[in-house]
């Protein structure tokens, strides 16, 4: 691939204005530390080919079983890596806030998507196409570090959340999984107030509503979080990282 074309593009300053459609993945991609850490001329390549495309809720981003085309990044909402069985069953495996990036393993590899990408409230998603991605892999350190960290750092919790899904109770589970989206590496972006829903919070751990407000109301009784409309402030992060651990 020939890396020619339009300039490095600043990762000084954030964008106020709303960007032009046209240039759009340009204005966005300055707010991920792994654009900017890169080469001008690798800079240049991503901005180009990058897509920036809107999904609203529930809609699926990437299916299951096709090819993976591209690396996914959520510049803005909230998504979810899932699968579901033809009688509806399913299983969750992680949620992608703003600021964080799946899927680079099934475009390493080439290979057929194994899981469903949804979103779960109205988001903007970065695509960077698989040629792109592989292209940076190879000629471009920062960008291969980056890759290794992001790899390591979501094996780790997708062993945690095996481990939550088949052990802990659902207080418990609830917890880690706010939890899991202050993940310092994969999730930069997580401020301390979520703008979660009870509801969204049972699209990621599989529970009810219902059972996802007892579950908040105990963290909140116990001073971890404090409950707003849909919105959590998380006032005890340390405290909820560890809630019920101590069940393994």
């Amino acid at each position: 691939m020939i890396l020619t074309g339009m300039p490095p593009v600043a990762c000084a300053h954030a964008m106020s204005e709303p960007a032009d459609p046209i240039s759009a993945p340009a204005a966005v991609l300055p707010g991920h530390a792994w654009f900017c850490a890169l080469a001008p001329e690798h800079q240049a390549l991503a901005a180009r080919e990058t897509l920036l495309q809107s999904f609203a809720a529930g809609a699926l981003i990437a299916r299951r079983g096709e090819p993976s085309r591209h690396w996914i990044g959520v510049d803005s909402g909230l998504i979810k890596l899932a699968v579901y069985t033809p009688d509806g069953r399913g299983c969750t495996f992680s949620g992608v806030p703003a600021g964080g990036w799946c899927g680079e393993g099934s475009v390493i590899k080439r290979e057929d998507r194994r899981y469903d990408v949804i979103a779960i409230r109205d988001s903007q998603v970065l695509l960077v196409p698989e040629p792109v991605f592989n292209t940076l892999l190879a000629q471009s350190l920062p960008f291969a570090s980056f890759v290794v960290r992001q790899l390591n750092e979501r094996m780790g919790q997708f062993i945690a959340t095996v481990q939550n899904d088949r052990l802990l109770g659902a207080d418990a589970r609830v917890a880690q999984a706010i939890a899991q989206l202050f993940h310092p590496d994969l999730y930069p972006r997580t401020s301390p107030v979520l703008e979660l829903s009870q509801e969204e919070i049972g699209l990621l751990t599989g529970l009810s509503r219902q059972r996802v407000n007892q579950a908040l109301r105990r963290l909140a009784d116990d001073g971890m979080v404090h409950l707003s409309y849909q919105s959590i402030r998380v006032t005890d992060l340390p405290r909820l990282r560890h809630f019920g651990l101590s069940e393994l």
